[in-house]
């Protein structure tokens, strides 16, 4: 017995050891490890996470621009009979005597981003009925679109898209002002308040195509194909032609400028003359002083003209200026009714010389109000002005004297 029991004993001394070996090598070698693999479900992800987010496009920015305008003014006619007897032409939007008038109010806006941009300009006044007056007459005769357009003091003066194809390189498309003469419509971005004789020669507003060029920071060049003068329909089948080319070195205080447009302006078809205008300016600043010369030469079949304006600006501060102007024009064949005067039913179709004299003194007012008194006379060799009311002679006086003063508001 003492000899069986130790036996017992040490068999199972010896199988424990063997007993717990076994129990440690079941997890390395059992394939019970198997449902731990879902632990390893980030590289099953893998793949989703090396594509990253797309993010929106971010819009470009847009640059906003806006301007306004308040034009008032009283005249004071000295050689009208009565008192309210306007200047006769050459005047272009100064022409209401011995009345406080709103010559034109307006309010531009515009949006500039990196591929396009546009621009409007809404304007109310006298000068938007002037130039709306001219439109109805230059546009298609009896459309009604051209009656709804211009039959009221409201006037779209520009409203165009612009689409850059390049860096030097822009497209216009849709109503815009003319590239021509050396002042423009709003009174406070010209020297003188009245406008020239030449300024009353040139078309003011043009729908179509402008494609500009900037060749290098000095020079820019322009082309254009438009309806015509002032005209939205046009009033016939043709086209005008407009190039522009302007010259003005970065800090030279030069700005030299060459316009044409070519094209017919009849009132029907496609026959009739072709008008060419030339107009070419050339302003240059001298310390506080500025000085600059108009030129231009209009031709409608055998009528023409050709003037010339000399103008000068000197400010004495911040505060005050005066400028002054001259200009002389000479008609040939009863040119000078192509723009100047509307002339009594005698029509003149010989030469006559027009010219004209004017003197201003400007006070501006924290560089947003301005105001001017101007003094003006305007001449001719032949009874083009008037003076007397409807029952006396319509058309006697070789010249006219008159006197404003101007309240102009702007930022």
């Amino acid at each position: 017995m003492r000899n069986l029991l130790g036996s017992v004993i040490a068999t199972v001394i010896v199988l424990s050891p063997l007993a717990a070996f076994g129990q440690a090598a079941t997890p390395v070698d059992a394939p019970t490890a198997t449902p731990a693999q879902p632990a390893a479900a980030p590289a099953t992800a893998t793949p989703a996470t090396l594509v990253a987010p797309v993010a929106p496009v971010a819009a470009p920015p847009i640059a906003f621009t806006w301007e306004a305008l308040v034009d008032a003014y009283y005249m004071y006619n000295f050689t009208g009979k009565p008192s309210l007897q306007g200047p006769g032409a050459p005047r272009q939007f100064d022409v209401a005597a011995n009345s406080f008038s709103l010559n034109y109010a307006k309010l531009g806006v515009g949006a500039d981003t990196e591929y396009v941009a546009f621009r409007m300009d809404l304007g109310a006044g006298h000068t938007a009925a002037i130039i709306n007056g001219s439109s109805a007459t230059a546009s298609a005769a009896g459309n009604t679109l051209s009656a709804s357009q211009y039959g009221n003091d409201f006037l779209v003066q520009q409203a165009f898209a612009t689409v850059k194809a390049t860096k030097w390189l822009t497209v216009d498309a849709g109503r815009f002002v003319t590239t021509a003469s050396a002042e423009v419509i709003e009174s406070n971005k010209n020297w003188l308040y009245s406008r020239s004789m030449l300024f009353y020669g040139v078309p003011l507003l043009h729908t179509g195509l402008r494609v500009n060029a900037t060749v290098n920071p000095s020079l820019k060049l322009q082309a254009s194909l438009v309806n015509g003068w002032n005209n939205d329909p046009d009033n016939n089948i043709g086209k005008t032609f407009g190039a522009n080319a302007t010259f003005a070195p970065p800090d030279s205080g030069l700005n030299a400028s060459l316009t044409t447009y070519i094209g017919k302006e009849t009132t029907a078809g496609s026959g009739g003359n072709t008008r060419i205008l030339i107009d070419g300016v050339v302003t240059k600043d001298i310390a506080q002083a500025s000085v600059g010369l108009n030129v231009d030469y209009l031709k409608d079949g055998t009528p023409y003209w050709i003037g010339a304006a000399a103008m000068g600006k000197y400010a004495f501060t911040d505060l005050f200026n005066v400028a002054a102007r001259f200009e002389l024009v000479s008609s040939k064949s009863g040119g000078y009714t192509l723009g100047f005067v509307t002339p009594p039913a005698t029509a003149y179709t010989g030469d006559a010389v027009l010219y004209e004299g004017t003197l201003m003194g400007g006070l501006t007012v924290a560089k947003h109000f301005e105001l001017r008194l101007e003094l003006r006379g305007d001449f001719a060799n032949k009874d083009i002005f008037q003076k007397g009311d409807a029952g006396e002679v319509a058309y006697n006086r070789k010249d006219q004297f008159t006197g404003l003063v101007a309240f102009l508001a702007y930022f």
